[in-house]
């Protein structure tokens, strides 16, 4: 009996103390459906229905929210928002049905990603007039500074684009405006250029084992969906004519990609398949639909 309340103890300890899979059946993205702005919807890929779970909540305006990004657990949504003025944005969190809105940057922010235990933020933003990479507890808190890019003498065009190794000791980030691909040690500090010179990169995303990165390329004249293996080699094209402002999502399980495409002028939103490279558009509509996170 002592042994069998042993086990059952410890199965209760695994299950409390172990992240509960991340479902595929529901994705997160921007759209303008019904709006002047861009609010955030939940999508039901089984069914095609969507639910908007962020309201209008600006000052005179109809306010932009958008990057939207799943928390590990599947329980919050981190994005950007600009209730306070057109382009002014500040890193935000509510709960999957839109309840729970917390603000969690007074400053600027923008492009904001999890950690992989969900503890922490990473964004980007203006500091003393330069862009910088920042860290900030997912509760709120003190700001980090990554990249010091002012102490450096460096002068960015724009934000970067973020996302972590699983194993939370480095990043991957491509600035919006140099579009050049870098892998910083979050110990050093160190940055490594990866990928190929003289190709442009944007919104770089670890897969959730940490062996590629999905990032969208341009070499000629337009922007696909490649893979790269976890040192920005070996370059492997998922899908042509991608949307570059608008990051590619993994599903859980590795085998699907969401990304932003144009069908007849409008944005939609596709998955496709890592292996076959079967693409289904998922969205069917005239509005403004990108920026989808799984």
């Amino acid at each position: 009996m002592k042994g069998y309340c042993y086990a059952l103890f410890f199965a209760v300890l695994f299950f409390a103390t172990t992240p509960l899979p991340v479902s595929n059946d529901f994705i997160y993205y921007s759209s303008e459906a019904g709006s002047q702005g861009r609010d955030i919807y939940k999508l039901s890929l089984k069914g095609r229905q969507a639910m908007k779970i962020t309201k209008n909540n600006g000052r005179g305006h109809y306010p932009h929210h958008i990057h939207p990004k799943l928390s590990p657990d599947g329980k919050t949504i981190v994005f950007q928002s600009d209730p306070d003025g057109h382009d002014r944005y500040s890193i935000w969190t509510m709960n999957t049905d839109g309840s729970n809105l917390k603000r969690i940057t007074q400053k600027e922010g923008m492009y904001p990603n999890w950690s992989p235990d969900g503890q922490t933020i990473i964004f980007s933003g203006r500091r003393e007039g330069v862009w910088e990479i920042l860290r900030v507890p997912a509760k709120g808190g003190p700001e980090i500074n990554l990249t010091q890019n002012k102490a450096k003498g460096k002068r960015p065009g724009w934000g970067a684009v973020c996302s972590y190794h699983p194993n939370g000791e480095s990043i991957v980030f491509a600035y919006i405006r140099e579009k050049t691909l870098h892998q910083m040690d979050l110990s050093s500090q160190q940055t490594t250029q990866l990928g190929t010179k003289g190709v442009a990169y944007s919104h770089p995303i670890f897969s959730r084992d940490g062996s590629h990165i999905a990032v969208n390329q341009k070499i000629t004249n337009q922007y696909d969906l490649v893979l790269l293996s976890e040192n920005g080699e070996n370059p492997e094209v998922i899908a042509k004519g991608v949307i570059s402002y608008s990051s590619p999502a993994w599903s859980s399980d590795g085998q699907e990609l969401l990304f932003t495409g144009m069908v007849n002028g409008n944005q939609e939103l596709f998955k496709v398949n890592r292996t076959t490279r079967e693409e289904v558009q998922i969205t069917k509509n005239s509005d403004f639909d990108a920026m989808p996170t799984w």
